[in-house]
């Protein structure tokens, strides 16, 4: 099977696992975020700061060399398999018995014993790396997407029951731990590639500078990507961070569910088609990967702005309201944080982690600065940050990633410009005509009307002005 219809079949496979799975866990996100409070959703965006980062480099990058590396042999499997065990053995211990100087710095007793049990999904994580890395090297997902629905579906509901008995904030947390044992127990199962670890380090110095870059790389994203609920955690408290990290979580959750599959599917493609094509084919692969996400993602995220009020309303409840303004001005940023995930798996593919390494350094220095000043005015002064700030850092980071591709910057924002203008005409018509629309802000039937003006304005809009995008994307979709 050639890399083409690889990366088609993982994406069909992926794709169609992810729409299941996340019906089913968007369902229930929305039934566990109405149960519990801004508190409980405040104290848990406090300790997965600190636990999301030591997650993101628990493989030193050797994870991508495992992707990466079509030549690797299993005496260097094993030795990469010691050294995950040691890292996330270190980082387990690290937060169990750091756990109070956390909680500490946010002013939460609370936080000490969620941290700690947070902790225990480090030792799950040892035995999920090599599953994994093997399944995305060889872009074999029909298992795993398999496993990907079990693992939603099964987190999703530990959550879902342990709100209803009113565990709070431990609904959360215990959620999260039975998602990683799925994960992992489903992966072993279906790509059996566990090995005896080895502890020597003879001979992967190669592999720790490429691993360097990917783990600078991912650090330096977590910086830029979550420094808000840092600041906004230690100036705001839980409750008022409560809203954002909510209003964040609603916005983003496209994002999430998007780039993991874009990262397992991108990066393997990407490193195929640089071994083996020319420039030209990657710049084409960038621009038509630019040219459709945009026709899917902005009038997402777009008609999420514009109707942020009544979908809060509807989905959340009425004490969830002071989310509506703080989701509005997300929405608008979201579809080019989407679209700067397929910079880094292009750039790791290409061989040049340095470069996105560089790419997230801009990132993790200019939008910090934005929040702390942002947070003066609150959790609007956060979002406002975004909005402000973001579009800056992503056409710097767009234009580095094109030059190192030789693409120019003006081809690729081409890609953007027709889908940014129909989604500001369909926002327009949702503006104008909501007062013409029968219902409040709370029913379901508003909400609905509402909906399909912006489905017939971005429609229409994109007929008119991009008819050839508009069927390209869905044919992709048919195939």
């Amino acid at each position: 099977m050639d890399i083409r219809s690889k990366v088609m079949s993982a994406l069909r496979w992926s794709a169609a696992a992810r729409f299941l799975g996340q019906a089913v866990s968007w369902g229930i996100t929305i039934l566990v975020i109405r149960l519990l409070s801004p508190g409980d959703y405040g104290l848990m965006a406090m300790a997965m700061v600190v636990v999301s980062f030591l997650v993101l480099v628990n493989t030193v990058g050797l994870d991508a060399v495992l992707v990466q590396d079509k030549e690797l042999d299993e005496q260097m499997t094993r030795q990469i398999f010691g050294v995950v065990i040691v890292v996330n053995t270190l980082f387990f211990l690290l937060l169990f018995f750091g756990a109070e100087v956390v909680a500490s710095f946010y002013g939460e007793p609370t936080l000490t014993l969620v941290v700690q049990v947070l902790s225990f999904q480090f030792l799950l994580l040892i035995f999920e790396t090599l599953p994994q890395s093997l399944l995305e090297r060889e872009i074999e997902f029909a298992q795993r997407s398999i496993v990907d629905f079990a693992t939603l579906v099964i987190g999703s509901l530990v959550t879902l029951v342990m709100a209803l008995v009113g565990y709070g904030v431990w609904a959360l947390i215990w959620g999260m731990l039975a998602t990683n044992a799925t994960r992992m127990i489903g992966l072993n199962l279906i790509a059996r590639n566990l090995v005896w670890p080895s502890f020597s380090w003879r001979g992967m110095r190669k592999h720790f500078a490429f691993g360097g870059f990917v783990t600078t790389d991912r650090s330096l994203w977590f910086v830029f990507s979550e420094s808000d609920k840092f600041i906004g955690g230690k100036l705001l408290g839980n409750h008022l961070l409560g809203y954002y990290a909510v209003a964040s979580q609603l916005a983003s959750l496209p994002i999430h569910k998007i780039s993991g599959l874009l990262n397992s599917v991108a990066f393997p493609a990407f490193s195929h088609a640089h071994a083996h094509t020319n420039s030209a084919t990657l710049q084409g692969y960038l621009l038509k990967a630019t040219r459709i996400l945009s026709i899917a993602a902005f009038p997402v995220f777009f008609g999420i702005s514009c109707t942020a009020e009544p979908l809060i309303a509807c989905l959340l409840g009425e004490k969830w309201l002071p989310a509506a303004p703080l989701l509005q001005l997300l929405g608008i940023v979201m579809p080019f944080r989407l679209m700067s995930n397929i910079f880094p798996p292009l750039l790791w593919g290409v061989g040049s982690p340095a470069t996105s390494a560089t790419n997230f350094l801009i990132a993790a220095v200019l939008m910090p600065v934005a929040f702390y000043f942002g947070a003066r005015w609150g959790a609007i002064g956060l979002a406002y940050a975004w909005l402000c700030m973001y579009p800056l850092v992503f056409f710097i980071t767009a234009y580095r990633t094109c030059r190192k591709v030789g693409l120019g910057i003006v081809r690729y924002g081409r890609q953007m410009i027709r889908p940014v203008a129909a989604g500001m005409i369909m926002y327009a018509a949702v503006y104008f005509l909501q007062a013409y629309v029968y219902g409040s802000a709370g029913d379901w039937l508003y909400l609905l009307q509402l909906i399909v003006i912006g489905v017939c304005a971005y429609g229409i809009a994109m007929l008119l002005i991009d008819r050839e995008g508009m069927l390209e994307t869905v044919q992709l979709i048919r195939s």
